[in-house]
């Protein structure tokens, strides 16, 4: 953060995002390396990381990336990324028919998109709430038996033994259950995958095990991920595996500079107003309720105290 009333950042205009190549590149060497031990494929989610300049660099070390648009469908080919997934929880009839002839992979939302589209020539999968009891923040837990994310895994399989019939062509399962997780959470979907699904399983040659993986994270377990990848792959051995990790891709890459426009002091409170927005460049702020670190600044209170403020009509 510069402080604009004693001088401007002299490398550019703010507000802007810094983005260091060489932690990217450790990143990415770390998502391949796990690529290779476990066997799997990493898809880098563009709705989480999209700036046209980088993307190209990731799709070159990456084995694809998971769209769910138009426009990203777009970003993704310019990128040439070699795989390219799709999922969004409903779709426009024309704009899917157009984009199923440029992707790899489909995910369907539900039984009524499935009757709808399963004739679309492509590999086509459903995605499935597998209703998991984890410890995840509500807003972003798609366990939940009111998500809209996804078909109740109880529901989908009273329909499939039921009718067998009504899912030929079905070729992959997605799952997207967890949230800066550890390997214990995926041991967790791993062995609910195993126990309700293992009928279904070989009769599919993809499965798609969703974002919400902190694969980059100092503390993350890639051996055991590996140990639990293998023993998943007994039963199944030529399922392919997908993962779309989207913040362990760019995570602590790099940071966001703004500019302290003004301090303003409110009753014993010292408020600086930057000149940018939780709204405009910061929403997660607000989404998941991210926690921001500002650097060199500390934990323990000290006599210099602020609230940093965007520059938004919009009280709080």
């Amino acid at each position: 953060m510069q402080v604009g009333i004693f001088g401007m950042s002299k490398k550019f205009e703010t507000p802007y995002f810094l983005m260091q190549k060489e932690k990217l590149q450790n990143n990415l060497s770390r998502l391949r390396e796990i690529e290779t031990l476990a066997n799997v494929k990493i898809l880098h989610t563009l709705k989480s990381f999209n700036e046209s300049s980088i993307t190209p660099l990731i799709a070159k070390e990456l084995s694809g990336m998971s769209i769910s648009s138009m426009s990203e469908l777009q970003m993704a080919q310019n990128a040439k990324a070699q795989h390219i997934h799709l999922y969004a929880p409903a779709f426009k009839v024309d704009e899917l028919q157009e984009m199923t002839k440029s992707i790899s992979t489909l995910s369907l939302n539900s039984l009524s998109q499935w009757e709808r589209f399963k004739s679309l020539t492509v590999s086509k999968g459903l995605r499935i709430n597998p209703k998991l009891d984890l410890a995840i923040p509500t807003h972003c837990n798609s366990n939940l038996s009111s998500s809209r994310l996804g078909i109740d895994f109880e529901e989908f399989l009273k329909v499939f033994k039921k009718d067998e019939a009504r899912f030929l062509g079905l070729e992959g399962l997605h799952f997207h259950a967890l949230f800066q997780s550890s390997v214990k959470d995926l041991e967790v979907l791993l062995k609910h995958i195993s126990h309700n699904f293992q009928e279904i399983l070989p009769k599919l040659k993809w499965l798609n095990l969703g974002g919400g993986h902190d694969f980059t994270n100092v503390d993350y377990d890639v051996k055991l991920l590996v140990k639990l990848i293998n023993r998943f792959r007994q039963s199944c051995p030529k399922l392919k595996i997908y993962f779309e990790p989207g913040e362990s891709v760019t995570k602590g890459c790099g940071d966001f500079v703004t500019t302290v426009l003004d301090i303003v002091k409110i009753d014993k409170l010292n408020v600086a107003i930057l000149d940018t927005s939780v709204e405009t460049h910061l929403l997660d702020v607000a989404i998941v309720q991210q926690r921001l670190k500002v650097k060199n600044t500390q934990e323990k209170a000290t006599p210099y105290l602020y609230e940093l403020t965007g520059n938004s009509c919009l009280q709080g």
